[in-house]
C-alpha cells in the first residue's frame, strides 16, 4: 500500500479528478494528505496534471479553501512556467477553474493571489479554448426533454452562448 508521500504528482491529479468526475468529494483527511503531497512536489506537475487538479478542486469546491492556499500559489507559479504546453483541453479546464475562482470571488470568497496572476497571463488563452468549444447536451438535459415531452409538451431548442460565461 502507497502512502500520500510516495504519490507522483499524476497519480495525486488522477484521484482528485477521478472523484470529482464521479461527483464525488474527497474526505477531508486525503485532500490533506494530498494537499501536502502536491504542495511539496508542485515543480514536478506536468500541465496535464496541473490541470486536472485544479479542475477537480473546483469541481469539489474545495477551491475556496483557505488550507489550499499555498498549494494553489504553487500550482499558478507552475502555470506560469508551462503556459506554452498547455492542451486546447487543458486550457478548458483551466477556464473552469478560472471562472469558478470568480464566482466565488463575487460570493465574498478568499482566493489566493495566483489566481489573478493565471487569469491575467492566460486567462484570454483559457477563454477563447473553452469558447470554441462545440456544444452538446448532457444526459440530464435529454431526460428532462424526454419527460417534457411525455408530458405533453413541446421542448424548444436551447440557446447556445458564446460568452463561456453562462
Amino acid at each position: 500500500t502507497a502512502s500520500a508521500g510516495e504519490f507522483i504528482p499524476q497519480a495525486v491529479a488522477n484521484l482528485l479528478w477521478a472523484l470529482a468526475t464521479m461527483g464525488e468529494k474527497a474526505d477531508r483527511q486525503l485532500l490533506e494528505a494530498m494537499q501536502r503531497r502536491a504542495t511539496a512536489s508542485a515543480g514536478e506537475f506536468k500541465s496535464q496534471n496541473v490541470a486536472n487538479l485544479l479542475w477537480s478542486l473546483a469541481a469539489m469546491d474545495n477551491i475556496f479553501d483557505k488550507d489550499l492556499t499555498v498549494l494553489v500559489d504553487h500550482l499558478a507559479a507552475r502555470i506560469l512556467e508551462l503556459r506554452d504546453q498547455f492542451s486546447v483541453a487543458h486550457k478548458r479546464q483551466l477556464h473552469q477553474w478560472i471562472l469558478a475562482c470568480e464566482l466565488g470571488l463575487a460570493s465574498g470568497a478568499f482566493l489566493p493571489e495566483g489566481v489573478a496572476r493565471v487569469k491575467q497571463t492566460i486567462g484570454v488563452d483559457c477563454l477563447e479554448a473553452f469558447s470554441g468549444q462545440a456544444t452538446h447536451e448532457s444526459q440530464l438535459q435529454r431526460e428532462v426533454a424526454a419527460a417534457v415531452r411525455s408530458a405533453g409538451l413541446e421542448v424548444e431548442i436551447e440557446v447556445e452562448y458564446r460568452d463561456a460565461r453562462s
